[in-house]
């Protein structure tokens, strides 16, 4: 796979429970990353996103499986795994620590013939790794990022991989 980003667009919020970003994937890229970093407010837990159709509805409804591997600082590793998710973890940040900085890689969001995946690497109060598969072939185009608590604030910026 090559190295070679190309900018397609950057989005941020301020004080919301959710952002979506849409017209992020199409037919010109079949791998993308996607950084996402902000601060949630206090008493905020694990993040979660969703991959979106067109219309912004959620395409992976009750598809979404996950493996995360996570080091906390207070002991060790914390396998946590989710099958048939209507949404999936991209960060696990808490009241003592609510910055966080995110990297996915997003393989094939647009085929409708493949299945999404996707890997995410996190850092908050703890580093995760993450595995994301969407179990459908319909295709996305934008995505969904979600809190409990408010953004304060969110940034994504989105690249196709060449």
């Amino acid at each position: 796979m090559a190295s070679n980003l190309q900018f397609i667009k950057s989005q941020s919020a301020n004080n919301v429970t959710s952002l979506i970003v849409s017209n992020m994937f199409s037919d010109k890229y079949e791998v993308y990353e996607v950084f996402v970093s902000g601060n949630g407010s206090q008493n905020v837990s694990s993040l979660s996103a969703e991959f979106l159709d067109s219309s912004d509805n959620d395409i992976g409804q009750g598809n979404y499986h996950t493996a995360i591997y996570r080091l906390r600082v207070t002991h060790a590793f914390d396998p946590v795994r989710t099958q048939g998710a209507n949404s999936f973890e991209y960060a696990y940040p808490s009241s003592t620590d609510n910055d966080f900085a995110s990297k996915f890689t997003i393989y094939n969001p647009f085929s409708s013939s493949a299945f999404t995946y996707a890997t995410i690497q996190s850092a908050s109060i703890y580093g995760e790794k993450n595995a994301i598969a969407c179990k459908v072939t319909t295709s996305a185009t934008g995505m969904k990022f979600n809190a409990n608590q408010h953004y304060t604030p969110i940034n994504v910026s989105v690249y196709g991989v060449k």
